[in-house]
């Protein structure tokens, strides 16, 4: 039997992009929050109900991220969960968030937008960036068929 580890959600920025680099290799690390609203109706109602996921990309999608990203901004985001604990003053915690593989820019309905620069959406809405491995670093034992 196979597993399968993917998550894709499409939401708003919650807060900017916060860019650190790993010690010794350089590699960049992005990380930040994303808003999702579920909308429902209860009755005769409708709700929304807000789910809130850290997002956290490495190297190219991690610059693409420092680059174009900004707080508001609805964006697509697919990758995989992690779940993570540590203990902090004696105290187990722990989270889970998604590794994202790949992110795209989401063009808003309305033709009005709320970015600080307006030509930021017409220009790269639809962009993506994704970390897709090297074909040689597969290896056939790990495919699942």
């Amino acid at each position: 039997m196979g597993f399968l580890n993917k998550c894709i959600m499409l939401g708003n920025v919650t807060r900017n992009p916060e860019i650190r680099y790993i010690p010794g290799s350089g590699t960049s690390v992005s990380r930040f929050g994303l808003a999702i609203t579920r909308r429902y109706k209860h009755n005769n109602e409708y709700k929304d109900e807000t789910c809130f996921v850290d997002i956290v990309a490495f190297g190219k999608t991690a610059d693409f991220t420092g680059e174009y990203i900004t707080k508001g901004m609805p964006v697509l985001v697919e990758g995989r969960l992690s779940y993570n604990t540590w203990e902090q003053d004696g105290v187990k915690r722990s989270k889970h968030e998604i590794i994202a593989d790949n992110i795209q820019l989401v063009e808003r309905k309305s033709t009005s937008a709320s970015y600080s620069d307006s030509s930021a959406e017409s220009s790269f809405s639809g962009s993506n960036i994704s970390n897709n491995t090297d074909q040689n670093d597969i290896n056939e034992e790990d495919i699942p068929f």
